[in-house]
């Protein structure tokens, strides 16, 4: 598996389908008048796939009887809903939820284990089916922004919920794709500049003096140049002592058609500081952290006959100062942690679209750096920190030569697709993945599927550097590796859509902290074989046209469990996982523009954790099961949006991460206004 190396242009007719644009219709790239076709119905019996960002996972839109001509467009998903789980939130509704932060959105609406250390994104991981926060890829208009340090800042993104156009959730590997860091899932956000010149200004205040002021605005004149600009504002004195925080984010995305194709640009900043009590000791509670982000993407397409090029260039930087002390520092503690990282690459490819499937091909080189004054090895020149009087004196690099193929075949009822990638590094060798998935359309109102991938993921470079009084890196570590098997069925009745699923995840090589019962370092090792087994649910109901004040229902649920060889050695995070998952989300509305959200979710953790009484006390605690009820009530008109939020409205007292309490019941106001400039 590895290798060490050096571096017809005819017209169909159909009759009814709703008036929408569909993937299947914009791959053919020609204008369609449905009329007895098998192919397509088939594959838009389903929610289907399509996208506006290069590399997206999947957009779904429902499909409804009525006769319609649709124009083809050029862009097809790269992960159809036909073969894989896809779960994709639009703007209604992401802003049908009570959610203001990133993280809490994502834990409402697909059953994803966010595990938070700070209240309103200050600082989440990413867990998808009894996965690690490491093993999940984060892009941002199709490019892949994961941090190389550690998967703690992966969703340091510079924007705001108010900035999204929509969310897409590949719940399963997707290394073949896009590499290394989709080892067990992938959440890809897009942002999109629109033809109007439409803004939207926020304010959200609560307890604990909490405050969100953001402002975003569309601007065009026409269809060949457009923009979208946003900025947003969020600081709090905190729910408990050294919990406050505040955060600055600034966003700009533009794009406009250019000698024959289009082209995009998008950058921005965040700026982040907040208290991090107990954050990685429970020892230390008055520990406090600043990062930065900054990051840009270009990129390019163009179109001819049914072929596709795409091109992009894109950089990432992100800074992290750590403070174990935020004041009255012990002797012994001579400095604070920084580290810096930057990864920039470019990505080259292209799709050429047949009547039976379509063909992707695809090149990326990345490079990813580290500058640190604990992580790495012995730089021969330091660098000085920007803004401190300290100097890195560590770091650490890697190149990535990255090529993949897919081929998706759509026959009759059968959708098929088969592809694989080659990763080179000079760290790594040769390592290759591959997968292949499968569906059927019994029927209109029933498709079963299955697929098998393999993945992989690279060490971050903290499993490979980090030292501290309980913890030792290995810079010897490799790969970790997994083979991920899933079958289900998609159904659609009427107004009822519902996904059930079943997954079996073989993995080895592992990369675990670990150690004997008579250790007190943990240590990083490949040292893991992690079989991971478990099912979905996703269940979607639009019941407004019954009359009963609701208009949409939606249950999401995902159970897991995993086995562990070897296991005379404690683990530290490969067992600390959600084994039930469940988010149950209901939307009413009441009379006259009044409405009533609503979400409930129940969360049981596997494992248990050294709850700390004192400094020097502890006790064996096993995670508590909780169920968390957040509300949103409100008014809405067009152009204004007044509500308000409660969440943890029964108070209720739970631990995403061991001794790091989360927030009790936090009420809160605000309001949304639309304009035109």
């Amino acid at each position: 598996m590895r290798k060490k190396s050096f571096f017809s242009n005819s017209v169909k007719r159909f009759t009814k389908w709703s008036h929408q644009g569909y993937a299947v219709f914009e791959s053919f790239k020609r204008v369609v008048n449905i009329g007895v076709l098998p192919l397509s119905y088939c594959l838009l019996a389903m929610p289907m796939a399509t996208f506006a960002q290069p590399d997206s996972v999947a957009v779904t839109k429902n499909v409804d009887i009525e006769e319609v001509v649709v124009n083809a467009r050029k862009k097809a998903s790269t992960y159809s809903e036909l073969t894989r789980v896809v779960r994709v939130v639009s703007r209604d509704e992401l802003g049908q939820h009570g959610a203001i932060a990133l993280g809490d959105l994502l834990e409402q609406v697909a059953s994803i284990d966010i595990r938070q250390r700070g209240a309103h994104g200050v600082q989440a991981d990413i867990n998808f089916r009894g996965g690690s926060f490491d093993q999940v890829m984060v892009l941002l208009n199709g490019v892949n922004i994961t941090d190389p340090q550690t998967g703690h800042h992966n969703l340091n993104v510079p924007i705001n919920i108010d900035a999204i156009e929509r969310i897409e959730i590949l719940q399963g590997p997707g290394a073949r794709e896009y590499g290394a860091g989709a080892f067990a899932g992938a959440i890809n956000i897009i942002t999109k500049p629109d033809s109007t010149n439409r803004g939207k200004f926020s304010v959200f205040s609560g307890e604990h003096g909490l405050l969100k002021l953001s402002v975003a605005q569309n601007l065009s004149k026409n269809e060949k140049l457009k923009a979208f600009a946003a900025a947003s504002y969020d600081r709090s004195d905190g729910y408990i002592e050294n919990t406050d925080f505040r955060n600055l984010n600034v966003f700009l995305h533009t794009a406009g058609k250019l000698a024959g194709g289009e082209v995009f640009v998008f950058a921005g900043y965040q700026d982040k500081a907040f208290g991090a009590n107990s954050f990685y000791t429970p020892k230390y509670p008055n520990q406090y952290e600043v990062t930065k982000a900054m990051l840009g993407a270009v990129g390019y397409e163009h179109t001819w006959g049914y072929s596709v090029l795409r091109a992009n260039g894109y950089y990432r930087k992100h800074s992290d100062k750590f403070e174990l002390f935020r004041t009255n520092p012990p002797l012994w503690y001579t400095s604070h942690n920084y580290h810096t990282t930057d990864v920039f690459g470019v990505k080259i490819s292209g799709s050429r679209f047949f009547s039976w499937g379509k063909a992707d091909v695809g090149l990326e080189i990345r490079r990813e750096e580290i500058l640190s004054n604990k992580l790495g090895t012995a730089l021969k020149d330091s660098v000085k920190v920007w803004g401190e009087n300290i100097y890195y004196k560590k770091g650490d690099s890697r190149n990535h030569l990255i090529a993949f193929a897919t081929q998706s075949f759509f026959l009759g009822d059968l959708a098929f697709s088969v592809g694989g990638q080659f990763n080179h590094s000079n760290k790594y060798g040769d390592i290759w993945t591959w997968g292949a998935d499968f569906s059927y359309g019994l029927s209109r109102k029933v498709r079963p599927f299955a697929s098998v991938n393999h993945s992989f993921r690279l060490p971050t470079f903290t499993d490979l550097y980090y030292q501290g009084p309980t913890n030792l890196g290995n810079p010897n570590l490799k790969a970790e590796f997994a083979t991920t098997y899933e079958t289900g069925v998609k159904l659609h009745f009427n107004r009822w859509i519902a996904e059930f699923a079943g997954f079996y995840r073989q993995g080895n090589d592992i990369i675990d902290w670990v150690k004997s019962a008579s250790e007190t370092v943990w240590t990083t090792v490949n040292y893991t074989k992690l079989n991971t087994w478990g099912g979905s649910v996703n269940v979607t109901a639009n019941v407004k046209e019954y009359g009963i004040f609701t208009d949409k229902l939606s249950l999401s649920y995902t159970y897991a469990y995993s086995e562990k060889g070897k296991a005379e050695l404690d683990s530290y995070y490969v067992l600390d996982y959600l084994v039930h998952n469940l988010s149950f989300n209901a939307y009413h509305s009441i009379y006259r523009g009044l409405y009533f959200n609503w979400t409930i979710r129940y969360q049981d953790r596997n494992g248990e954790y050294l709850r700390y009484i004192d400094a020097g006390t502890s006790v064996p605690t096993k995670y508590p099961s909780t169920w968390i009820v957040d509300a949103r009530v409100g008014y809405s008109t067009p152009k204004l949006n007044i509500y308000a939020d409660s969440r943890n409205l029964f108070n209720h007292f739970y631990v995403d991460i061991a001794n790091v309490r989360q927030p009790g019941r936090w009420f809160g106001i605000g309001f949304n206004y639309s304009f035109d400039l």
